[in-house]
């Protein structure tokens, strides 16, 4: 007889009973084994804890306020142009016709004290290459007027005594001596003022009139140059300005009385404070804008003229946020932003947060620490320096 055929749907419905009834049966089933197992998870803001002795907390300084709900300036982020302020930035030229033989102290891009030589002109005319030589001879002159007038002042004065001369005579050599010596020391001074403006050669020194930087370098060595002819750019970049072109629609909502903050692109550390500053008026009328000019202080910044920069200013309206002391928070080499949260006890931990916005002296916080979070804010810095091995 032929063999009849199983079809293969039934043959697995069999096979599955079967295995079903193996279960049934009280074999057991094989558990899945995770791959990894952590112990003890903690999450960021339980790593560490600073715990400090009274005196440490007395030596760093450390204060603590409690971050409030209040009502916080709104802001609104622009871009700005720093620039250098008006009448910081001066061309300096040649004070007579000459040829440059020397141009090593002007490199643009160099910082410059006030005084420093910067080029040396070689002049043209024999009057203004023989300065020196004349003050010296002025300075001879007035010293042997001088010598001769005191002697004469002082023949008259023993004639006096010896009742030879009269009081009159005295006078008047007195007065011709004080005028001698006056003519020696305004002599002597113009001598010191051409020997720092002039070389050994009667060459001219031209100096720097402040502290600044060299911007651009119009002359260079060998060059014969007329008077008054420009040489080179300085700027004095002790304070910097930002030039924030601002849409004029939108100028009557920004808020002239308070502080700016400016942060350089793609920058980690914290913001600069920037004050509103009365500047000549300007603006763009392709772009509909105005210029709107803020002061900060460059020492210690690396800003620069012409760097382009974020500007978050100041708007006259204002909503309720999460805030505390701009000085409070602290920002890593990544730019992220924490707190030290004060735990009582001496013990205080680092938070991170996120900071939405800066409304003058306050940050408004949008995460991280809820109201009523004690933060510290006088000695965060010197807690974060503590914390990674910096501190005392």
């Amino acid at each position: 007889m032929r063999a009849a055929l199983i079809p293969s749907s039934r043959v697995l419905a069999v096979l599955a009973l079967a295995a079903a009834g193996c279960s049934r049966d009280g074999s057991p089933e094989a558990t899945h084994q995770a791959p990894a197992a952590i112990e003890q998870p903690r999450t960021e803001a339980e790593l560490t804890t600073v715990k400090l002795t009274v005196e440490a907390v007395g030596r760093l300084g450390l204060q603590s306020v409690a971050a409030r709900t209040e009502s916080a300036a709104s802001t609104r982020t622009l871009g700005g142009d720093v620039v250098v302020p008006e009448g910081r930035g001066v061309v300096v030229t040649a004070p007579v016709a000459g040829t440059l033989i020397d141009t090593a102290g002007a490199r643009p891009g160099a910082r410059v004290r006030a005084g420093e030589r910067l080029m040396t002109l070689a002049p043209l005319n024999s009057a203004e290459r023989d300065q020196r030589i004349e003050a010296q001879r002025a300075v001879s002159v007035a010293e042997a007027e001088e010598l001769a007038a005191r002697q004469r002042l002082q023949r008259l004065e023993q004639l006096l005594k010896d009742g030879a001369a009269s009081v009159r005579g005295v006078e008047e050599g007195r007065a011709q001596h004080q005028v001698a010596a006056a003519a020696l020391t305004a002599a002597r001074e113009r001598l010191a003022g051409v020997s720092k403006s002039t070389g050994a050669q009667g060459e001219i020194i031209v100096s720097a009139p402040f502290d600044g930087v060299v911007q651009r370098v119009s002359a260079v060595d060998g060059q014969p140059v007329a008077a008054s002819a420009a040489l080179l750019e300085l700027a004095q970049v002790d304070t910097l300005w930002v030039r924030v072109p601002v849409y004029a629609g939108d100028a009557d909502d920004i808020d002239a009385n308070r502080a700016a903050s400016v942060r350089r692109l793609g920058a980690t550390a914290a913001p600069m404070r920037a004050t509103r500053v009365m500047a000549p008026l300007s603006g763009d009328s392709a772009a509909a804008s105005i210029d709107l000019f803020y002061s900060l202080k460059s020492a210690g910044t690396p800003l620069r003229p012409g760097e382009r920069v974020l500007v978050e200013l100041p708007l006259k309206t204002s909503g309720q946020g999460l805030v505390v002391p701009a000085a409070a928070v602290l920002y890593d080499i990544h730019g992220d932003t924490w707190v030290y949260e004060d735990l009582g006890g001496n013990a205080y931990a680092r938070r991170r947060i996120q900071v939405a916005r800066h409304a003058g002296d306050l940050a408004v916080i949008t995460r991280g620490i809820a109201e009523g979070t004690k933060v510290v804010t006088d000695g965060a810095a010197e807690l974060f320096g503590t914390e990674f091995g910096a501190g005392h």
